[in-house]
């Protein structure tokens, strides 16, 4: 005998109800479980069209920046190192969004084709200065940041080659000039905003 003649057999229930509840049974499962493929079929919807307004937006990006600029794109956010062993490996993916979002300031008007002015709109303020960029900069890593440590000196290279190219004009940039070394002093300026 079969589990579902058995449990007729023992609540007393005739074939035939036992058979009905199980398909009633069956039936609800069932479109619970299309709902929920639904729901996915939706978010991976979603998230296409989201990933490639970022593609869209990085392809851009490797087009208009400065090779030494991409170089230390790749530097900070496709390699880690072990801090035990000192051994660097390769990420297989980077945090797109963070490497959007550190652009974004400089680029809103080609952002805003690929619907980015959402998610990085609301964190910038209207004046771009050293400072409210650094601010900014720390909003993108508080709301979108993976928890993989990235090495400082390479984050803080990086947005030194950000500052020479696009804020080096700002009204609260220092002067580099004035300086005997502008690279170390601009990095020192960047530690001082992180720490």
């Amino acid at each position: 005998m079969d589990e579902l003649n058995i449990w007729a057999i023992e609540s007393g229930e005739s074939w035939s109800n036992s058979a009905e509840w199980v398909k009633e049974q069956d039936i609800q499962k069932i479109q619970e479980e299309a709902r929920q493929v639904q729901k996915v079929a939706q978010q991976l919807k979603k998230s296409k069209a989201a990933n490639n307004q970022f593609a869209g937006f990085l392809s851009f990006l490797m087009r208009t920046l400065d090779d030494e600029i991409i170089t230390q794109i790749y530097d900070t956010f496709y390699t880690t190192t072990d801090t035990k062993t000192g051994i660097t490996y390769l990420r297989k993916n980077a945090n797109y969004i963070v490497i959007c979002g550190i652009f974004f300031p400089f680029f809103q008007q080609e952002a805003s084709k690929y619907n980015l002015h959402k998610l990085f709109g609301p964190l910038l303020t209207s004046e771009i200065t050293i400072k409210s960029y650094l601010k900014y900069l720390q909003a993108i890593s508080n709301k979108y940041h993976d928890n993989i440590p990235l090495k400082q000196d390479h984050l803080i290279h990086l947005l030194f080659l950000i500052f020479q190219k696009y804020l080096f004009n700002c009204n609260d940039a220092p002067k580099l000039k004035e300086w005997e070394n502008p690279e170390l002093s601009y990095k020192n300026v960047i530690k001082q905003y992180l720490n």
